[in-house]
């Protein structure tokens, strides 16, 4: 059978506008439809038009090209073609067929028109189809190759599942420590804050037994003053009872009763400094709420307290603050910082007051900030020490009672209360100096 039998198809040639000048075969009668004379895009449809133009100015601006894939649409009916055509004389020859094997026939109908032509055409199809061969042969590489690629993407996702799982198993455990630890972490500082809360009570007790210890001895000589004056008292009224009185001894108990009244009235009003400066003291330190103080009068009533701890050593303590300035803000924060560091000091610096040495107080205003700078000629601390000297529960006299939290509260009331900073820098057999700032409050 005749191969032109099996073959559908449609050739045209046109000018290089896209004209359609002869109709060279017409396989689906497009031509009923009068289109010579007409433009080639007329016998397309309307959703390929810009593909189709695409065509014709790769036709002119190449000389050829190769399968275009257009929809023909007759009585209605969309019918996509193979298209291919080439350039020349200015004249475009453009077939199409339903495959691209069916092009092959319309070579000859290419050389009924212009054999050179058509051998030009024949060697670009040609090297077309070498090239479709070698792209088919890259697209399959490539497939094989985006296979394997896809069988290791999907060992990965397996790999990635499986973590995930674990991941999340992790996560739920953790979760779970999480919980615990945080009922743990609760539960230490609820007993850290009793601690310390039991340390500040223990200070302000040793305030109370310093106090009462420095009464006593005014109020000891207070008493025996008035023993005396009443003693001198009952002679001078038994002396003015007799009928005949010394002069000298009257003028003697007399001025018993007068010494006796100087030395009562001293140490009474002896007393109640101690009395009033133990009110403010612990009024501070239990109520904690704001006023203005001086800080000089603040530093002097802990010098007071602490008396009877440093009165039998051989340590002097300095309270080089202005007498003028005053502040705003916490006096019982100031007492209860100062009450611990010279207590540590004392125990530590300078082994429970057997070393000498001095303590220095220093306290002035820089601007908006109150700057105070502690210092002790103690032996000093070595690096460890200082480094872990603001831990919680980190002491070196443990085995004598220490708890270890004397500076820690001090950092905490720093830091919290007065929203300033503490350091400290520590030689062994050289001392220590603690350096305290923080804001100046305005007074409301």
């Amino acid at each position: 059978m005749d191969t032109k039998e099996h073959v559908i198809g449609l050739s045209l040639l046109c000018d290089p506008q896209g004209k359609i000048l002869e109709i060279i075969r017409d396989d689906f009668e497009t031509n009923k439809q009068g289109l010579k004379g007409k433009l080639f895009t007329t016998i397309l449809d309307k959703a390929c038009l810009d593909k189709a133009f695409n065509f014709l100015a790769e036709l002119r601006t190449k000389g050829a090209a190769f399968d275009w894939v257009l929809t023909l649409t007759i009585d209605n009916r969309p019918i996509p073609l193979h298209f291919a055509g080439s350039m020349n004389d200015h004249q475009l020859f453009i077939f199409g067929a339903k495959t691209l094997s069916e092009m092959n026939y319309f070579y000859d109908e290419l050389m009924k028109v212009n054999n050179e032509q058509a051998n030009a055409f024949r060697q670009m199809m040609k090297k077309y189809q070498q090239l479709s061969t070698h792209a088919i042969d890259r697209d399959n590489q490539l497939y094989d190759e985006l296979t394997k690629l896809n069988n290791e993407l999907a060992m990965i996702q397996r790999e990635l599942a499986k973590k995930n799982n674990q991941l999340e198993q992790q996560k739920q455990a953790l979760k779970t420590l999480n919980q615990e630890l945080s009922v743990t972490i609760e539960e230490l500082e609820k007993t850290r804050d009793e601690l310390v809360q039991s340390e500040k009570m223990a200070s302000l007790g040793r305030l109370v037994s310093g106090f009462a210890h420095e009464i006593n001895t005014p109020i000891g000589i207070a008493v025996t003053a008035a023993s005396a004056i009443n003693d001198a008292g009952q002679r001078l009224n038994d002396l003015l009872s007799q009928d005949e009185v010394s002069e000298t001894e009257l003028i003697a108990n007399i001025d018993k009763m007068v010494e006796g009244g100087k030395l009562t009235f001293s140490n009474v009003r002896r007393a109640a400094e101690l009395v009033s400066s133990f009110k403010r003291t612990s009024i501070d330190q239990t109520q904690e709420t704001k006023r203005l103080f001086t800080p000089h009068e603040v530093i002097r009533d802990i010098i007071v307290s602490l008396d009877s701890k440093f009165r039998h050593t051989a340590i002097t303590i300095e309270n080089q603050c202005p007498t003028d300035l005053n502040i705003y803000g916490y006096p019982g924060v100031i007492s209860q910082i100062l009450n611990n560091l010279l207590n540590n000091s004392l125990i530590h610096g300078f082994d429970e007051g057997a070393r000498p040495g001095k303590i220095i107080i220093h306290t002035q205003r820089d601007n908006d900030t109150i700057v105070i700078e502690y210092q002790d000629t103690g032996k000093g601390m070595d690096k460890e020490t200082a480094e872990k000297l603001f831990e919680p529960f980190y002491t070196t006299k443990r085995a004598r009672g220490g708890t270890g939290l004397g500076m820690y509260i001090c950092y905490n009331l720093v830091t919290t209360r007065l929203h300033g900073s503490i350091s400290c820098k520590s030689i062994p057999d050289e001392g220590t100096v603690f350096h305290i700032t923080f804001p100046l409050e305005k007074l409301v």
